[in-house]
């Protein structure tokens, strides 16, 4: 009699559980027997973390869950890997029978969305269910040194503007040499009427002798009588 009443409560703990493989496949990002032994995986709800390590056969065991909606998240030093939603209910097999069994299900989630927010369905049965898990990428905790490029000066402007300076130097007596004698007679003139050359050959001496002060308080190149002024025609001024 005793054990007619102890077996069935032993059916209902063991249909109550559930049990699912989060398995790691080797793909050319990693190969999941080179990962460390801390490699761990965790089922998380609204209790304590459910926690399982990384056994030979590249696999975490979950054994004993009870029904419930689970975050599975592992956890890795060298790789990051996509985070996912676990579903467990209790289900009958044929309703009414009074038959249950366990359904797990497993889709993709994303950290920082709504949890109703299902991606990827990635598995579904019952006990023993095997769920891939791949890595999304490797984990870099340093910064590699840049090595040295000489297209790298290209980027500084001052490096520019000296080259362009450059090209301007040594190129303007070639471009004056392919000028027809009409545009370089203009050209000529437009020196000759620059204020910072001043008609001088030497503009150099032209630009250290250039008066800028007066050049922008309107003086001209004759006298010391401003721009706005002009004299009156009997020799005195307005």
């Amino acid at each position: 009699m005793r054990l007619s009443i102890i077996t069935p409560a032993l059916l209902a703990s063991a249909v109550s559980a559930a049990r699912f493989i989060l398995h790691i496949p080797s793909t050319q990002l990693v190969n999941p027997s080179t990962l460390l032994s801390t490699t761990h995986a965790t089922l998380q709800s609204s209790g304590a973390p459910i926690n399982a390590y990384l056994t030979r056969s590249n696999s975490f065991s979950f054994s004993n869950i009870p029904a419930g909606s689970y975050l599975a998240t592992i956890h890795c030093r060298d790789f990051a890997f996509e985070p996912l939603r676990i579903d467990v209910t209790i289900e009958e097999l044929v309703e009414g029978s009074g038959e249950k069994k366990e359904v797990v299900k497993a889709w993709q989630t994303f950290l920082g969305n709504e949890w109703d927010n299902k991606g990827e369905l990635k598995g579904e049965g019952g006990n023993g269910l095997v769920v891939e898990v791949k890595p999304v990428g490797a984990k870099y905790f340093y910064q590699e040194r840049s090595g040295f490029s000489p297209l790298s000066f290209l980027k500084n402007p001052m490096i520019l503007m000296a080259l362009f300076s450059m090209v301007l130097i040594f190129g303007m007596p070639y471009l004056m040499d392919n000028m027809d004698d009409e545009t370089k007679a203009e050209f000529e003139e437009m020196q000759k009427k620059s204020p910072l050359t001043g008609g001088s050959a030497n503009p150099a001496q032209s630009l250290q002798n250039f008066d800028l002060a007066g050049w922008m308080a309107g003086k001209t190149d004759q006298g010391s009588t401003p721009r706005s002024e002009s004299p009156a025609p009997g020799g005195k001024k307005k």
